[in-house]
């Protein structure tokens, strides 16, 4: 569709060309934000014992910094923002296919954001070390009438934002990714008008490097008894979808879901379960207070594109939504668990897991989050797998779970604001 191509171009170098207009005038510009932060993560983890190959053998370590500098100028009723991140990888060579430049953070994937433009300067990229430096945020805002416009690179999120989601599918996190404090930008422009007391009205519009890959989407929020209700539709990636969230307290407790149906594209992706046209995807969970000031939630998962038979996790991978970069768990129905825990001002403790109810292998993420000053933090977490370990019989692979066959591990991941 042509709206891909031309309103993303028209608005990205629109974006471009006011914030360099700004710059020179300063003196009549407030900067109302600007600094840098630095964010460090460091993994290590060990692969299951006596698989062979292709699985890598014994134990490996990861480590990234990203450095992120970032301004925000407003002028003559416009405003503009800019941000500059700054990405280095050290991994050892036994580490295969795990990389927290590709997963950011997470061992479950990589979400593929939207972009129309190649912003990202690799510097380096190979085996050992990596780095490169990509412009996250490019932007432009201003209001007519009651009507808010922005235009360029920016973060846009959908759904509830929970720890697992179906509607989040222009720059999703994957499950459990730890550096999540900035949504990765995309490039688009968004439309949006408030509607009566609670609702309000969006359209996006995204676009990507392949022609006719981009977005066209229509949003719509309202509170309805406390309830908080977005409807979502349109087109992503040459696939029309439709689908609807909810977040809310009913008696005390927090309840939240996400439902949703995904055209089907057969020359992608194999139909395992479902209807024949579109994809059904769906997540509902509830969050409740326990004694001794902990919060426990609870979620079941179920999505058409997953598998039904353990031995296809190979190949569902370089399926449809997963190597779309927008969908992270493989099979087709999990339990979500949660617990939370304020165990002193300072300190935070959390537990998150993934149950796959297909084939009986967990996953869990300890994490424990501690406040080591006014603008810095520092998390200490893991990466626990259960399941049966995959098998290597002759030439063959034979993989028994998902979670079973992801490495063992922990780390930790520290933020520094300026």
């Amino acid at each position: 569709m042509r709206v891909f191509r031309i309103v993303p171009i028209v608005c990205f170098f629109t974006a471009a060309g006011v914030l360099m207009v700004l710059l020179p005038h300063a003196a009549i510009a407030r900067v109302f934000e600007y600094g840098a932060n630095v964010r460090q993560t460091i993994l290590l983890m060990r692969w299951p014992r006596d698989v062979g190959e292709p699985f890598p053998a014994g134990s490996f370590g990861i480590s990234e910094t990203r450095t992120r500098l970032y301004a925000g100028i407003i002028a003559r009723g416009i405003s503009a923002d800019f941000a500059l991140e700054s990405r280095a990888g050290f991994m050892s060579p036994q580490s295969g296919m795990i990389s927290l430049t590709e997963g950011g953070g997470s061992i479950l994937g990589k979400g593929m954001p939207l972009e129309r433009w190649d912003l990202t300067a690799e510097h380096s990229d190979d085996q050992s070390f990596s780095m490169s430096t990509r412009i996250e945020r490019l932007n432009i805002h201003w209001i007519v009438h009651d009507v808010d416009i922005v235009a360029g690179r920016q973060p846009v999120s959908l759904g509830t934002s929970h720890f697992v989601g179906v509607l989040d599918v222009l720059a999703p996190f994957a499950p459990g990714d730890l550096d999540a404090t900035y949504k990765p930008g995309i490039d688009a422009v968004r439309i949006h008008r408030g509607i009566g007391m609670t609702g309000e009205a969006e359209v996006i519009a995204a676009g990507a490097k392949d022609p006719g890959g981009g977005a066209l989407l229509g949003r719509y929020r309202i509170m309805v008894r406390g309830m908080d209700i977005e409807f979502v539709g349109g087109r992503f990636r040459r696939r029309g979808f439709g689908g609807f969230g909810w977040e809310g307290e009913v008696l005390e407790s927090g309840v939240w879901g996400e439902f949703a149906l995904f055209e089907r594209k057969p020359d992608t992706e194999k139909r395992r379960g479902g209807w024949s046209r579109a994809a059904f995807s769906g997540v509902a969970g509830v969050d409740i207070d326990l004694p001794l000031d902990f919060k426990a939630g609870g979620a079941l998962m179920f999505q058409d594109f997953g598998i039904r038979k353990p031995g296809e996790l190979i190949e569902v991978r370089n399926e449809g939504p997963f190597s779309e970069g927008w969908a992270f768990l493989a099979s087709a129905a999990y339990g979500i668990a949660t617990l939370h825990r304020q165990l002193h001002p300072l300190v935070q403790g959390d537990l998150a897991g993934i149950v796959n109810l297909v084939d009986g292998s967990t996953l869990w993420q300890p994490r424990l989050t501690v406040s080591t000053g006014e603008n810095s933090d520092l998390c200490v977490y893991g990466w626990i797998g259960t399941g049966g370990k995959p098998r290597v019989d002759g030439q063959s692979l034979s993989i028994k779970s998902e979670f079973g066959t992801l490495p063992d591990g922990g780390g930790f991941y520290a933020r520094w604001f300026f």
